[in-house]
């Protein structure tokens, strides 16, 4: 798990599989981004093989926190697995989903 940052964007970059663990660790980056008033990130799942439920859950928890402080979380997803998952959780609905980073990048403000 990698974070940096692109003009005013949080960029973290998730690999592999993200099971408790790491569903843990990215829950504590997602919280410290919240904490430091960075409310735009763009979380990078292009080399994500799987994502539990845990996982899922935090992403939804934290999207629900930095919603109120009128930012966001976008997503970039290119494994049709994991597109699927989105779909089959309607998470789809909830998270914007882009092919590259490039592309989420532009979204934000």
């Amino acid at each position: 798990m990698k974070r940096t940052t692109h003009d005013n964007v949080q960029i973290i970059t998730l690999e592999g599989r993200i099971d408790q663990d790491g569903a843990e660790d990215l829950e504590a980056i997602l919280q410290d981004c919240l904490n430091n008033n960075q409310f735009n990130i763009c979380i990078d799942m292009m080399n994500v093989k799987h994502v539990c439920s845990s996982a899922l859950g935090a992403l939804v928890a934290i999207k629900r926190k930095i919603k109120d402080q009128e930012g966001d979380i976008k997503l970039v997803i290119i494994n049709d697995n994991l597109i699927k998952l989105f779909q089959t959780t309607m998470l789809d609905k909830v998270f914007e989903i882009f092919e590259s980073r490039r592309e989420c990048l532009a979204t934000f403000d």
